[in-house]
């Protein structure tokens, strides 16, 4: 049986997340924080699997390079599940040194988003310079741009690798110090 479709993101969506106007929401499931790249809004893991398929695209599925595109999409909902996870029961911890290491940990993951959002700013302006040297429309030149800015040794790989090593670290400690206390949270 397959799971319920996302609920389609409407206008008001968007103004509610302070999207502006204008920008395709065909990819964003509204109820993920969303993700901004090139007037298109992802959620984690639409925008994992954009990634991952250019990335296919580009190198091929058994390319090293695949895989770490692969990774990163599963980083990248693992940091939205669990914060998800945290935001829908932060406000039933009745613990005020618990609530705290949670509020914490949740602060951590919007720093997160925002190194994210800027590392995807950074990926743009190639994108659109590959896009109008043929006048074509963003589209294939653009997404191989992409991801040769996002894992380019020479453009955005340190600035990957390292957002990808955080996330990772995150995570971990997310298991250890808060996944006890959301199992429990009124203890």
């Amino acid at each position: 049986m397959k799971p319920p479709a996302p609920p389609v993101a409407t206008e008001a969506h968007a103004a509610e997340h302070r999207i502006p106007p204008g920008f395709s929401l065909k990819n964003w499931d509204p109820r993920e924080q969303p993700i901004l790249l090139l007037g298109s809004v992802f959620d984690a893991n639409s925008l994992g699997k954009w990634i991952y398929d250019w990335t296919v695209y580009k190198a091929g599925s058994r390319a090293p390079l695949a895989e770490m595109a692969g990774e990163l999409w599963l980083l990248l909902l693992d940091l939205s599940e669990k914060t998800n996870r945290a935001e829908g029961i932060v406000g039933s911890i009745r613990s005020k040194e618990k609530k705290q290491i949670v509020e914490e940990f949740l602060d951590s993951s919007e720093r997160l988003m925002s190194m994210l959002q800027l590392l995807l700013k950074n990926c743009e302006a190639p994108m659109l310079k590959a896009s109008s040297k043929k006048k074509q429309s963003l589209g294939q030149k653009s997404g191989i741009e992409f991801v040769d800015t996002l894992f380019g040794r020479d453009r955005e790989l340190d600035r990957t690798e390292k957002f990808m090593q955080k996330v990772r670290k995150w995570a971990l400690r997310f298991d250890v110090n808060v996944s006890p206390i959301l199992d429990h949270p009124t203890q």
